[in-house]
């Protein structure tokens, strides 16, 4: 599908990635129905089981068949203390136990993931994480990072790309520029990082190494003073274009990390959906607590693409690339998926839980 072919709408819908943390995706369905979002993010409260979950991967898929572009099915299954899995899919050790006990160990790890994703309609995960976890200064990244220095963590990680790959899902490496160069968690306080020096050296050398093979990013909210000013990565166009586009060359997905995470936050309460909706971060995360939120992002968003032509341009490039990630992985909203053999998966984990 090219993008000339689609309406604005419909080009709109493509930039957004929405989930909603309860049991009632009614929102959701509306939201695809009438808006043409682009994907959906599962959260643990949308099921109770793993055949719960199942159905409303069906739904999601059924309800978007009347729109010509499928759907992103996205999950953050990091394994350890990050699961979205059902009660009945026994869950992975943390990936920094597995990797610090034996590094041969992470292709399994995710082809584990990826196995269960895979076949259960999911077809994005947003992991792995390329944070460098340096001791007490990261504790917000300990345990869901790899084990190592930043030359191990991109090893393994391009490692864990390749598994996901296989299994036909798209990883989302995060959280760039490097969430370890803080202790402070971007859930409950924006983060500053005034060494922005050892950040360029050291925290972006993960994510530069895998870029040739990672189709999608996540960004953190994190501020890098003398770079993004009082601005978090999410907001600084200027970062993301300079840094990520011409620095690091990359040309794949770029995605916020869940923007609603800001309004904790008093700084960016204000006009802070307009500032990211004006960043060239292709796909916008958001979790959202009822139907009329997630219209009200939509409705601003095109209502700013009126006044602003650049914006409008823009909006072309960013649905340029989401399209070829779709194309290149066959994204499509098929209902046919057999699910996974839960006792011969729980047997995978548990074997591998033991070696540790």
């Amino acid at each position: 599908m090219a993008v000339k072919k689609l309406s604005l709408d419909e080009k709109i819908g493509q930039r957004f990635i929405i989930g909603v943390n309860d049991s009632d995706i009614l929102p959701i369905i509306d939201l695809i129905d009438k808006y043409n979002i682009g994907g959906v993010i599962l959260y643990k409260k949308n099921y109770n089981s793993y055949s719960d979950m199942l159905k409303v991967i069906e739904r999601f898929k059924e309800t978007n068949r009347g729109n010509k572009i499928p759907l992103f099915i996205a999950i953050d299954q990091e394994g350890g203390i990050v699961n979205r899995m059902p009660p009945e899919v026994n869950n992975l050790r943390n990936i920094y136990d597995v990797s610090k006990y034996d590094k041969k160990l992470v292709p399994k790890y995710a082809d584990i993931i990826g196995n269960i994703l895979s076949n259960s309609g999911i077809n994005m995960n947003l992991a792995p994480s390329l944070d460098i976890y340096n001791g007490s200064k990261s504790k917000v990244v300990f345990k869901r990072c790899f084990y190592g220095d930043e030359n191990n963590v991109a090893t393994l990680g391009k490692k864990y790309i390749e598994e996901m790959k296989k299994n036909n899902i798209i990883s989302v490496v995060k959280h760039f520029p490097g969430h370890g160069a803080s202790k402070l968690d971007s859930h409950f306080i924006i983060p500053y990082i005034h060494n922005y020096k050892d950040m360029l050296v050291t925290h972006v050398t993960p994510f530069k190494s895998v870029f040739e093979e990672a189709p999608a990013v996540m960004l953190g909210h994190l501020v890098i003073r003398k770079l993004t000013k009082l601005l978090p990565v999410t907001m600084s166009n200027s970062f993301i274009i300079n840094q990520i586009r011409c620095k690091c060359n990359y040309d794949g997905l770029i995605m916020t990390d869940e923007i609603n995470m800001l309004r904790r936050h008093l700084l960016y309460r204000f006009n802070y959906v307009n500032k990211i909706l004006k960043s060239d971060s292709d796909i916008v995360l958001v979790k959202i607590k009822n139907y009329k939120e997630g219209t009200k992002i939509l409705e601003k968003y095109k209502k700013m693409l009126s006044k602003d032509k650049e914006l409008k341009e823009n909006l072309n490039k960013h649905v340029d690339r989401i399209l070829a990630v779709k194309t290149k992985y066959n994204i499509n909203d098929k209902t046919n998926f057999k699910g996974i053999d839960i006792d011969k998966i729980n047997k995978e984990i548990d074997l591998l839980n033991k070696k540790i």
